[in-house]
């Protein structure tokens, strides 16, 4: 997006929020996606992200029904591959390889890291991502940084990555059910509820990450990184996690966080007797 080379495929504000996803595959996703490959005069067949059943129930349930099998389209991260393979043509790189780590683009990727978590490229731990492509490890202070600048962009200095961040922040806004989903997802619940304050994006193994604007109902930019060390498998603890920090920072309403009860609260429920026997809380304070 820094880089001015998107600009030339004409994108809406939709495909933009998909390129920063972890969609759950739904048809809306999968339109969206399409749709931006269309404009590279690419297919789905460039993709190299793998293939897994849809994250969204109804649809994965479907699709099972009318013997459909899961594509790379419905991949969790088919937005990102979709941009990275669309950034690669629009710079003249080879485009089948941009997964590799060497591919000029990685390499952009892992820069664009450094730049926003502080963490020198050198420094940073690196490993294959579940969908393929190299992935960073920062610290968790440093994911915070990266979500605060996503936050208040204008804390960045060089203004094309600057601009780049506040036009990414605003579309994954605008479109809270591309960066996620319509059912069951977090990020686009706290998008929703808390519309033109919070930026949130979850990420394998437990990591919640969340960007606060400034204004609102606090006064300063937050970034907000949450890790769970088990990875999150019962998928609950990062919810009930994140909910309880955004209320301890004020940037979610006790009205808002029982919008997100769901989330933030979610009940057991003894399935014999079809009865709530009880839910889970938080039980931490920031500092």
């Amino acid at each position: 997006m820094a880089s001015g080379r998107f600009d030339g495929y004409g994108f809406g504000t939709d495909v933009m929020a998909v390129m920063a996803s972890s969609h759950s595959g739904e048809d809306r996703h999968v339109r969206t996606v399409m749709a931006a490959l269309r404009a590279g005069s690419l297919s789905a067949s460039v993709l190299h992200c793998g293939t897994h059943a849809p994250y969204d129930r109804e649809t994965a349930a479907r699709l099972a029904r009318d013997g459909e099998a899961p594509t790379e389209i419905r991949h969790n991260c088919s937005g990102k591959h979709a941009g990275m393979a669309l950034h690669a043509k629009a710079a003249g790189w080879p485009v089948d390889d941009y997964w590799r780590p060497d591919h000029p683009v990685q390499v952009a990727s892992r820069d664009a890291v450094a730049l926003m978590t502080g963490v020198p490229a050198a420094k940073m731990a690196t490993a294959t991502d579940g969908c393929g492509v190299v992935t960073f490890g920062v610290p968790l202070r440093g994911l915070a940084l990266a979500y605060a600048r996503l936050a208040d962009p204008r804390a960045v200095v060089e203004p094309e990555m600057s601009h780049a961040l506040e036009r990414i922040r605003d579309a994954m806004m605008e479109h809270p059910d591309l960066v996620a989903g319509s059912r069951g997802r977090l990020d686009t619940a706290l998008m929703q509820v808390a519309s033109g304050r919070l930026a949130a994006k979850t990420g394998a193994e437990g990591i919640q990450a969340v960007a606060v604007l400034a204004g609102g109902r606090g006064t300063a930019a937050w970034g907000v990184a949450i890790k769970i060390e088990d990875g999150d498998g019962a998928r609950r603890a990062a919810a009930v996690a994140t909910c309880a920090a955004l209320g301890q920072l004020d940037a979610l309403s006790e009205a808002e966080l029982r919008e997100l009860r769901e989330f933030a609260n979610p009940r057991v429920h003894d399935l014999a007797r079809h009865t709530v026997v009880g839910e889970v809380r938080s039980a931490f304070n920031l500092a």
